[in-house]
């Protein structure tokens, strides 16, 4: 059996849910614990960063809504 990660946590899980981005237009595979933390992957709030401007994630980053490092003002910088 193939083993699916979520997107978020990066952890194996028995059940993932499709969840829409809240930053950017794409489709997440998500388990529970995070869909119900409010988290996006990490590389979704760069990538939104650095296309919508560090204002549209500047929450995430406060509140840490995403699991991982820091996320450092050099990465949301193209």
């Amino acid at each position: 059996m193939e083993k699916i990660l979520c997107y978020s946590c990066n952890k194996t899980k028995n059940k993932l849910n499709v969840r829409k981005s809240i930053l950017i237009p794409i489709n997440l595979l998500m388990c529970e614990t995070c869909i119900t933390s409010k988290f996006e992957p990490r590389w979704v709030v760069i990538l939104a960063g650095r296309q919508l401007g560090s204002d549209s994630v500047k929450e995430f980053i406060i509140k840490k809504r995403y699991c991982g490092n820091d996320i450092a003002a050099s990465e949301l910088l193209v």
